[in-house]
């Protein structure tokens, strides 16, 4: 909930959590109050009856489709990048529609309620403690070729800082500011999870894992726009995709490295090249190394899991299955607790 000057407004998460079939076509029923909704994109349109939105609107866990009607007296306009006090009615049969009553910039919403804007703009909170721990995990690489190269691009004086501003996907999975970081610091977690339990330790080089975890994403810093937090991709996006941006920029930074050897490099950038897997998700390659291999497996499970829970979060508080997920080609059994 949004705490107001003189009550609490949902989320667009709350209302899509507190919905029902039982309440199709109750708008407001989430305390009878209008809710809170980021727009994140808004298009004119001129219907037969008058003008109306199609808006994209959200939280920090999720956005959807929505109509905005603004015949009403008292009805304004939706207005990209800006935080919506609207009345809403979600159909079971045609979604949601809202009637904006009033429109903040992010500056207004956090003074007219502090801390309100982590709830509704897709930011991740802890990007302080994300920085630091992949800090130290760029000091706990020994090879000095691979500790340079991760620190002069991640490092506190590294190039590419906009990793920590960068979402990690336009919708399915951590897709919000910081959700590069975020992702690419837990598949590290994961791969050296794996790295610690598993009987091929010995045969597992550790730094071309963290490095490889840490970087196999490092394309799309330039693949998304982050105007109005919509994630749209950039041309170069379009154009080139991640993992060609990345090797690019990979490369670009390895030439700087005196001495650097040319078969670590080849390893590591095996390893980000074939981190989608397989042929038919992107990669130019399959992997064919150890590190490889736990790479791209920890690789999709952060994704998926990510996408799990943001689907769970708003799955309606009285269901046990989720709405369709695209990337599972299926509803998600979420259990009752």
């Amino acid at each position: 909930m949004i705490r107001g000057k003189q009550d609490d407004y949902p989320t667009l998460s709350e209302i899509l959590q507190s919905y029902s079939a039982l309440q199709n076509k109750v708008e407001n029923f989430v305390n009878m109050k209008p809710g809170f909704f980021f727009v994140f994109s808004a298009e004119k349109i001129e219907g037969s009856r008058g003008p109306y939105y199609i808006c994209t609107v959200g939280d920090s866990r999720i956005r959807i489709e929505s109509k905005a009607w603004i015949g009403d007296s008292g009805v304004i306009e939706p207005r990209a990048g800006h935080i919506a006090l609207a009345d809403y009615m979600h159909d079971e049969k045609y979604g949601l529609s809202i009637k904006v009553k009033r429109n903040f910039t992010p500056d207004e919403m956090e003074a007219y309620s502090a801390g309100s804007i982590t709830k509704l703009i897709p930011v991740i909170s802890n990007i302080a403690a994300l920085r630091s721990e992949i800090q130290r995990l760029i000091e706990s690489v020994k090879n000095e070729f691979l500790r340079e190269l991760l620190d002069s691009l991640l490092g506190k004086n590294g190039s590419c800082q906009e990793f920590f501003d960068s979402p990690a996907a336009k919708t399915y999975h951590h897709a919000l500011i910081g959700g590069l970081a975020s992702h690419s610091l837990q598949v590290a977690r994961y791969a050296l999870g794996i790295y610690e339990l598993s009987p091929s330790r010995d045969s597992i080089d550790r730094d071309i894992l963290v490095v490889a975890a840490l970087l196999h994403d490092i394309g799309k810093v330039k693949t998304y726009s982050t105007d109005d937090y919509a994630f749209e991709y950039t041309d170069r996006g379009q154009l080139e995709e991640h993992i060609a941006i990345g090797i690019r920029i990979l490369e670009r930074a390895i030439v700087k490295i005196d001495g650097f050897p040319e078969t670590l490099a080849s390893e590591l950038i095996h390893a980000i090249i074939s981190h989608h897997g397989e042929l038919q998700y992107g990669s130019p390659v399959t992997p064919k190394t150890r590190e490889a291999f736990i790479l791209a497996l920890c690789d999709n499970l952060d994704a998926r899991l990510d996408h799990f829970e943001s689907m769970a979060a708003v799955t309606q508080e009285d269901s046990s299955w989720t709405e369709y997920s695209r990337m599972f080609q299926s509803r998600l059994y979420k259990g009752n607790h």
